[in-house]
């Protein structure tokens, strides 16, 4: 089992072992890392965000759905709890230290809300693929606030970030491609096909976890079959080696009004705030 952080910092307790296992495979379940007392503050955030919907607010599933399945991006941006969570929780120093990066910067937060009954999934996908971002230190870490079965919890392809291959990015609610001539681009393949093709990992978690995964990892999960609400916040970090990348089409995030050189470090410390070292 992951070591916990609740006696000790982030960086005594991701162990070499699992900075070698999260470069090896591409992800790691971290165990009680956040408190309780964040847990429940961001817990009571994430509720305000979805009492007020915000621009960004999708509902990615269609109406016959007997749940729902609703995102928002950038909820740090108008709810003070998350932006707190995002700057003072352990998670930059988790980034640093999985990345090996020396400094951190926050990308952007997603909300990830399933209701109880949903049946529309997360379909597999890589998150680099819908960035303007180019670099091999970009981190992704998923932040459960509900108690989460194996079976319903996150699921990565284990060691997909090293296959050198970047998949067709798909919007969520309609399953189309977004629009992109990046040659660098493959379809995706059909992994519920044949899933035993593929060594898939999941974790049962339960708030105060996190899974940290390279973005680059082909990941998804299934619908919400449960009673109980399936909430989850994701964070992207940025680190060293991390720079613009101009591409044509639809990006996801997309930052209206601005606009950065091409292969220049996203430095700009109201968009991309520094958050390791603090």
């Amino acid at each position: 089992m992951p070591e916990s952080m609740t006696d000790s910092s982030p960086a005594e307790t991701v162990s070499d072992d699992m900075v070698e296992r999260f470069a090896r495979d591409g992800a790691v379940c971290l165990r009680a890392v956040i408190d309780q007392t964040q847990v429940d503050a961001l817990s009571q955030a994430v509720d305000v965000a979805l009492s007020t919907p915000g621009p960004y607010q999708i509902t990615q599933s269609s109406g016959d759905d007997p749940g729902q399945f609703s995102t928002e991006y950038y909820a740090s941006r108008r709810v003070p709890g998350i932006s707190s969570f995002v700057r003072n929780s352990p998670l930059a120093q988790i980034a640093s230290r999985l990345l090996d990066s020396k400094e951190i910067r926050f990308f952007f937060d997603g909300l990830f809300v399933k209701a109880p009954r949903t049946q529309k999934p997360s379909h597999w996908h890589q998150d680099q693929p819908y960035y303007p971002v180019d670099g091999q230190q970009l981190l992704v870490i998923w932040t459960p606030l509900d108690t989460v079965d194996a079976a319903q919890s996150l699921q990565i392809i284990k060691g997909s970030h090293r296959w050198g291959r970047w998949f067709v990015p798909v919007l969520f609610r309609n399953d189309a491609t977004f629009a992109n001539d990046d040659g660098r681009f493959a379809p995706l393949p059909d992994i519920d096909a044949g899933p035993k093709d593929y060594d898939i990992m999941s974790w049962s978690v339960r708030p105060g976890d996190c899974i940290a995964f390279h973005a680059l990892c082909l990941h998804g999960a299934s619908g919400n079959p449960t009673m109980q609400r399936r909430r989850a916040l994701s964070s992207t970090w940025l680190g060293d080696d991390t720079v613009y990348a101009k591409r044509s089409g639809t990006l996801e995030p997309h930052f209206a009004g601005l606009d950065f050189p091409q292969n220049s470090r996203l430095t700009d410390p109201d968009e991309f705030p520094l958050l390791w070292p603090r």
